[in-house]
């Protein structure tokens, strides 16, 4: 097990020295075996401080006109591009006050308001889809009695309304009403069902359950949608370098990993094998996936946290819905 209690910090300090990647001319892979027609269409991003850029950026998530939220981490705000990578603003900046951002690790738009996880400030912050801050919705003084340290990584809502966010130094996720009022806590140090080691990513299914990347144990977990656990999907069993740290499910049901361990993308098909991995040989290679998302539009989003760039493929062909044994 990681000392988790120097993740985040180490996060910020492992700043990428990659130099600018250009938008690069469609090309199809060749992933061998995979049941998907994936296409690399373009990546944008590079290291430094200007919009546009990042510095260990660490989550993505489509808002409801198709744009995407970037959690630029060490820049300690979040950038938002359409779905081009075309960037149009940004918000935050280093501060505990006034909207101000300290280390944030994810950005999600619920209903009108765009929620930031601020992790070294140990809150939740909102927006309006503008960026415009407009109040402290969950903070420390909350969070104490379930949780502690600088563990906030992902944030996700069903359509319950319940918030779920995964705290890795509590090895926990925790469930919040419409209202941020707490519900329960799941999870604890454990390799059983029910319990997490270093939980991060987190995923609605069509059927508005939640899956949790459980990526100290190399597995995801289910959770209905009030925070019941209601099963397990094992996805490193064979796999000598396997780290899920973020998961998206397309429209479609096709369920999406990154593991950063293993610096690929995984596809989950039905009975929680990988059918195949991303890239594939004529794609740029990737140095340390932190986030995933998938659009309507058919495109997979891939935030590589270590070189600082964002990669867009273009997805046709269908597997089934993965299902949790």
């Amino acid at each position: 097990m990681r000392n988790k209690g120097t993740i985040l910090l180490s996060f910020l300090l492992a700043l990428s020295c990659a130099g600018e990647l250009k938008r690069q001319p469609q090309t199809v892979s060749s992933n061998a075996g995979c049941p998907l027609r994936v296409e690399y269409a373009f990546s944008f991003g590079s290291s430094g401080q200007l919009p546009g850029q990042f510095r260990s950026p660490s989550s993505v998530a489509l808002d409801s006109f198709g744009n995407l939220l970037i959690a630029d981490t060490g820049n300690n705000r979040i950038q938002k591009f359409d779905s081009s990578g075309n960037f149009l603003l940004e918000f935050g900046g280093l501060g505990s006050s006034s909207g101000g951002l300290n280390g944030p690790t994810d950005a999600v738009q619920n209903s009108l308001s765009i929620y930031v996880v601020d992790s070294m400030n140990e809150r939740v912050v909102e927006y309006d889809i503008e960026g415009h801050f407009l109040s402290v919705c969950l903070s420390e003084d909350v969070l104490s009695d379930a949780r502690h340290g600088y563990g906030l990584r992902k944030l996700a809502f069903s359509q319950t309304g319940y918030a779920f966010i995964t705290d890795v130094e509590a090895d926990a996720v925790m469930v919040f009403s419409k209202f941020w009022e707490p519900v329960s806590v799941v999870g604890g140090f454990g390799a059983g069902e029910g319990r997490f080691s270093d939980p991060v990513g987190l995923a609605l299914t069509e059927v508005d359950e939640v899956l949790v990347c459980d990526s100290g144990n190399g597995r995801l977990q289910k959770l209905d949608s009030v925070g019941n656990v209601a099963g397990v999907m094992g996805i490193c069993p064979e796999r000598s370098f396997c780290e899920p740290v973020d998961v998206a499910v397309g429209p479609d049901g096709i369920t999406y990993v990154a593991d950063e361990a293993g610096r690929k993308v995984l596809v989950v098909d039905a009975d929680g094998s990988v059918s195949c991995e991303l890239p594939g040989a004529d794609a740029p290679a990737l140095v340390s996936p932190s986030a995933v998302a998938a659009s309507p539009r058919g495109f997979l989003y891939v935030v590589d946290g270590g070189a600082d760039v964002v990669h867009a493929f273009k997805l046709e062909g269908t597997v089934p819905e993965a299902n949790v044994r």
